[in-house]
């Protein structure tokens, strides 16, 4: 049985909750702070305990969390606390209670446990910024795992250089009647995938969604737990499932036309297994140039030899079957894009087709012909550029 705090008078928030509860809260909200701000109130957490229970949410004024957990609430009350801070400290309690008191009268926050006892500085609530109200007209209810299962096979490609801030998120789009799909791109590699999306579904035009937002959600919904809800309005977007709530800035500007860069009519095809081209990807690369990844893949009528050089350090190769189809083709290709593809692949099978030494490689899936009817339908592709060696 838990023991009940002592209130005490001129606090002015007190409650107990579990540890291990405050903790995976904590820590979802901590990701979402900017590392670095000018803004002191920015690398603090809001903390709210009231009727519903303990709330934290966290913000870098372009997206926004908000979490609620159960707790044991004796004074309500609000204050902010350093998020750095607070997740150190909670994260080294041993897994008991832990009893928060909120003195307003020093600025502090009380943190014990037993025979454990913190005190952290606080800064008033009153400068934490506003939640942003959003009520979207219409909201949808998506598939958690479906929605996961698009987003780990995209994320990767996103581009990580601020000038072309344009790639820095997934784009989406679903015309009516057709699937959802999600596109990312660095402008090396593309990654598309295809989910079937909720009934009256459309999103024409596309939308952005930043890479931030979807780590954060890759953090917070649970593929086993259901359904989230979606909506979007003047330029924003809400995702919300049980306790927890995102909103986030989309990014704004226009997304290239990823069509023109699928290859059309590929006249090489080779099918190889998975796990044998990303094991030999991962060995051969160990000798590839530091900064380029650079590998070569010599395509024959059966067999892909993929080889490395450096010039410093000496050379590899691996020879790696080709089970069906087949050619002839030499090109350069940087392997941590493969890697990166691979690893979200399912199939125990992968399709590489090529159109010449100056054309990109199109990588997909490749599944079983009892399998087609009803996976195929669900498009998943990652074109690759070549490069020079």
């Amino acid at each position: 049985m838990v023991k009940k705090p002592l209130c005490f008078k001129g606090n002015s928030m007190q409650l107990l909750i579990g540890r291990n509860s405050l903790l995976k809260l904590v820590s979802i909200a901590q990701s979402v702070v900017p590392k670095k701000s000018t803004k002191p109130i920015l690398t603090h957490l809001m903390l709210e305990a009231n009727a519903k229970g303990l709330t934290i949410s966290a913000t870098d004024e372009e997206l926004s969390f908000s979490g609620t957990t159960e707790a044991q609430i004796e004074i309500d009350g609000q204050t902010t606390v350093s998020a750095k801070d607070l997740y150190d400290v909670v994260r080294n309690f041993p897994a008991q209670p832990i009893e928060l008191i909120y003195h307003a009268d020093q600025g502090q926050l009380e943190i014990k446990s037993d025979r454990i006892e913190f005190r952290l500085h606080t800064l008033p609530s009153e400068e934490f910024p506003k939640w942003p109200e959003l009520n979207p007209e219409t909201s949808y209810q998506f598939p958690v795992d479906s929605l996961l299962e698009v987003v780990d096979r995209t994320i990767f490609a996103v581009s990580y250089e601020e000038t072309r801030y344009y790639l820095g998120g997934v784009y989406f789009e679903c015309e009516e009647g057709e699937n959802l799909r999600a596109v990312a791109t660095d402008g090396h590699r593309l990654a598309l995938a295809e989910s079937v999306p909720p009934e009256n579904f459309t999103l024409n035009p596309g939308q952005i969604l930043p890479r931030k937002l979807l780590n954060e959600l890759r953090k917070t919904l649970d593929p086993k737990q259901g359904e989230a809800y979606i909506g979007f309005q003047d330029k924003r977007v809400l995702f919300q499932h049980g306790n927890h709530t995102l909103v986030s800035m989309l990014v704004e500007g226009s997304f290239p036309d990823y069509r023109q860069v699928v290859p059309k009519s590929p006249n090489i095809q080779c099918r190889v297994g998975r796990t044998e081209l990303l094991d030999a990807l991962r060995r051969i690369s160990l000798l590839s140039p530091d900064k380029t990844g650079g590998v070569r893949f010599q395509v024959t009528p059966s067999l892909l030899r993929i080889s490395s050089q450096h010039s410093g350090r000496g050379e590899a190769s691996q020879e790696v079957e080709i089970r069906e189809g087949g050619g002839e083709v030499e090109v350069g290709f940087n392997a941590n894009y493969f890697v990166d593809a691979l690893q979200v692949i399912e199939t125990s099978d992968v399709l590489l087709e090529f159109t010449n030494h100056l054309s990109p490689c199109l990588l997909r899936p490749y599944y079983e012909v009892e399998e087609e009817d009803e996976k195929a339908k669900l498009p998943h592709l990652n074109v690759i550029m070549p490069m020079r060696l």
